[in-house]
């Protein structure tokens, strides 16, 4: 199964690549060694997509970006 982001606009690049990771299963820590970044900066990445989308954990999250067809699932 491949995650497509249909709407980048409201998130930065980085973001967004983090939102694709955390809606594949990936952890924080995964995430980091994928970006070549730190977990806290993971962490506060992950924070401001929170932030953005009104959300409180990854699961709902994930059911947001499904639900308000901000990714599609192929």
């Amino acid at each position: 199964m491949e995650i497509k982001l249909k709407e980048k606009s409201i998130l930065s690049e980085r973001e967004n690549e983090v939102l694709e990771y955390l809606i594949t299963g990936y952890t924080n820590r995964e995430i980091a060694n994928k970006l070549y970044i730190s977990i806290s900066t993971v962490k506060t990445y992950v924070e401001k997509i929170y932030a953005e989308f009104n959300v409180h954990n990854r699961i709902e999250l994930i059911y947001y970006t499904i639900k308000n067809k901000i990714v599609s699932l192929e």
